[in-house]
């Protein structure tokens, strides 16, 4: 199963790789727990829009309506995968979870529930992302109130309550280890955190995936971009060891763990993605 691409339902193909086989789990889960069903496909993503033409944001996802249960979904599908995690992971081994802030919580809950110790909770700080905040102006001129012009006067620069995002969180937990540190990683090689480079912060400043990297993936609409995936391999792994990740999507993680001189383990539900995935690796290979 090493270095492969695995097309199917993670939750069936984690229960085939054994017990303390996986050096390091770096995923980015799906958030959006209402497309994690058997049909799962990114084309009900793209479905998941709002195409608004009287506001300037395009393409709003319908997410933005959030729903509390939602999360407490996700949180419950990701404790699954989470047992299946601390089983396959070496003792010591790192686990990385990306979440975005509204259900990041869930998120941790979930890992800690399966026997993993929370060990930081790190941070993608891209710089400032879209704002989705919308202000009243619409919604009074469209509404049946008979006050509307004074409306819009008092609610001037008053807007929804979505702040400008910056970052994105991962969390960063770990299997129990086995005796000491140095016990733990003498025998498993994993555990310890690598500072050769200088001290390691929790938070990661890599800009949004460029148009070329966007293009080498597909245009995948919730890529992250290699170097930050690569920088967190070299950091929570050693050489040669051996990655997974359940959620691939475009295969950025299989870039990155070969940057890293890493072997992975992938897993992708969407077939089409799959072969995506196939063909990045093709051109990353002849450019290599």
């Amino acid at each position: 199963m090493i270095n492969t691409i695995i097309n199917g339902d993670c939750l069936d193909i984690m229960k085939t790789i054994s017990d303390n086989s996986i050096d390091m789990i770096l995923t980015d889960p799906p958030y959006g727990i209402d497309v994690l069903n058997t049909d799962w496909s990114y084309d009900k993503i793209d479905k998941l829009k709002v195409k608004d033409t009287n506001t300037p944001i395009k393409g709003l996802p319908v997410g933005m309506k959030f729903n509390p249960e939602d999360a407490k979904k996700l949180g419950i599908f990701l404790n699954k995968c989470a047992l299946e995690w601390i089983r396959v992971l070496k003792p010591g081994g790192f686990c990385l979870v990306f979440s975005n802030a509204r259900t990041s919580h869930r998120v941790g809950v979930a890992l800690e529930d399966a026997g993993f110790e929370i060990r930081d909770q790190l941070i993608w700080n891209y710089g400032v992302g879209q704002s989705k905040a919308q202000g009243m102006q619409n919604f009074i001129k469209k509404s049946k109130l008979t006050n509307k012009e004074e409306l819009i006067k008092q609610l001037e620069g008053l807007k929804t309550p979505q702040l400008s995002p910056t970052f994105e969180t991962i969390w960063l937990c770990q299997k129990p280890k086995e005796g000491t540190f140095l016990d733990n990683y003498i025998k498993w090689g994993t555990g310890l955190v690598n500072f050769k480079n200088g001290v390691k912060k929790v938070s990661f400043e890599y800009k949004k995936p460029s148009q070329e990297e966007r293009k080498l993936a597909f245009s995948h609409p919730t890529l992250k971009p290699v170097a930050l995936l690569e920088d967190l391999i070299k950091i929570f792994s050693s050489e040669n060891s051996l990655i997974l990740d359940s959620f691939c999507g475009s295969g950025s993680t299989c870039v990155a763990a070969l940057n890293s001189n890493r072997n992975y383990i992938v897993i992708e539900k969407d077939l089409v993605w799959c072969e995506n995935i196939e063909k990045r690796l093709q051109i990353y290979k002849r450019k290599n």
